[in-house]
């Protein structure tokens, strides 16, 4: 029972790790209806910075920080070259801008920390922790703790706030919130930015949980964040959350009963699963077509 139930704690904080990661999707689909491809992109960089920041000397919390600050402006470059531009062009002119630009991410990365796979200090300890006559692993515990803690801030900031609520008149009707002096094209860089800094910093945890950080991580986050957000309902915020809860519990069990080479199956799985059975997500509500 108590490898069960620590396989439980392990699957919750891999999922949250990937509800960080999920809501730069959700936030910006939210928004502009469009998928930005290349978030998994930049929170790979921001993994790499945050490597060369703790490899440079400087103290973890103030490394993982400006790594996320660092995401957040890369975001919010991506959104000024490759999306703003064609905007307003048919749906699939973004996301072919939105592939390039992480391709071009990848290549730069590649070119300034090679292809090879890094390790990742674990500057979370591993000690097992007994909690109620159960044995759980700390780094899972602390991880879970700092997404619920990070998803709780965003939650506030963009429901309690005055750009929250300027960002949900942006995502209820964009052409209208502009009319009304509402300044759109701050408030999408903003999302943006919010996006890239939560995703670095879940793809931070991600290299923590995992004890690696690599060029394909991009494509890898990409594929989860995808898988979760479509899972909870694409373009809901507490959708990709527990999207990416029930994906890493998914991503668990099949460890636990196939082997771990069938854990990245399941997020490719899940996103054929969901477009068959409910497009809209276990929690998204159908999106009417702006005009």
């Amino acid at each position: 029972m108590d490898y069960y139930l620590e396989q439980l704690s392990n699957g919750i904080a891999v999922g949250s790790i990937y509800a960080l990661i999920a809501l730069g999707y959700s936030l910006v689909y939210s928004i502009l209806n469009l998928i930005n491809f290349a978030h998994g992109y930049v929170i790979m960089v921001g993994a790499f910075v945050a490597l060369a920041l703790l490899q440079a000397g400087i103290p973890a919390v103030p490394a993982i920080f400006l790594a996320c600050c660092a995401g957040a402006l890369i975001a919010m470059g991506v959104e000024r070259i490759a999306y703003r531009p064609v905007r307003h062009s048919n749906r699939i002119v973004p996301m072919i801008s939105a592939l390039g630009a992480g391709l071009v991410l990848a290549a730069g990365a590649q070119l300034i920390w090679g292809p090879e796979v890094h390790a990742f200090p674990q500057l979370i300890p591993r000690v097992p922790v007994e909690i109620g006559g159960v044995t759980l692993s700390s780094q899972s515990l602390i991880i879970l703790a700092i997404s619920l803690v990070l998803v709780a801030a965003a939650s506030w900031f963009l429901h309690r706030t005055r750009f929250g609520i300027a960002a949900q008149c942006v995502c209820q009707d964009l052409a209208t919130a502009q009319l009304m002096g509402i300044p759109v094209n701050l408030i999408i860089v903003a999302v943006y930015a919010i996006g890239g800094f939560l995703g670095v910093a879940g793809a931070v945890l991600f290299a923590m949980y995992f004890n690696a950080v690599f060029i394909q991580m991009g494509l890898l986050a990409t594929t989860k964040a995808w898988a979760a957000a479509m899972l909870g309902g694409i373009g809901s915020f507490s959708g990709a959350f527990w999207g990416g809860i029930l994906l890493g519990l998914a991503e668990t069990a099949a460890v636990m009963t196939a082997g771990s080479a069938y854990r990245d199956g399941v997020s490719l799985a899940i996103i054929v699963l969901v477009l068959l059975l409910k497009p809209n997500g276990l929690f998204g509500a159908p999106s009417a077509e702006r005009s």
